[in-house]
């Protein structure tokens, strides 16, 4: 036991501030990739709302009878479809701006009438790019209707446009 009286030599100091440096570097890993499996949590929760909400238009349009606007579900913006509001929904464009890239903030892909979210966080993310598009960092989604037959529509979903894995957690 050192003494009180005992001043603390460079070495100790030294070594105090290197354990406590490397417990911060831990923590500070760990929470990063708590806060990435959050993001991916949120955004898996508002693709099921998503779907939901689709599976509750499709119903309401194919009562009325309104089978030609079903049709045209996949070329419209799903958050727009069934009137979703969310605060990171920055709208329709042509294509993905450069400055929304990174920003965990979702669009809506005119060209490709697809749904991109693009992550803030993305350590653990692998999407597998398709060929010299860029899109390594974004998660593309597109509307896919299921029919049995001209007017019987059996499921509506957003399903992933291009595979992706997403880890944070092991």
């Amino acid at each position: 036991m050192i003494p009180a009286s005992r001043q603390r030599n460079y070495l100790q100091s030294a070594l105090y501030v290197v354990i406590a440096g490397v417990v911060a570097a831990l923590l500070l890993e760990r929470l990063l990739a708590y806060a990435e499996a959050a993001e991916k949590f949120a955004m898996e929760a508002t693709v099921s709302q998503l779907n939901s909400a689709l599976y509750t238009r499709v119903a309401y349009l194919a009562l009325r009878g309104e089978y030609e606007a079903i049709e045209a579900l996949p070329r419209q913006s799903p958050f727009v479809t069934t009137r979703t509001l969310a605060t990171n929904y920055l709208g329709e464009a042509d294509g993905v701006p450069a400055d929304a890239v990174g920003s965990g903030k979702w669009l809506f892909d005119r060209t490709r009438s697809q749904l991109v979210y693009l992550p803030n966080l993305k350590r653990y993310l692998s999407v597998r790019s398709e060929s010299g598009s860029g899109s390594e960092d974004q998660i593309r989604f597109r509307l896919d209707l299921a029919k049995a037959s001209r007017f019987t529509f059996t499921g509506v979903g957003l399903r992933p446009a291009i595979p992706y894995s997403w880890e944070p957690l092991p």
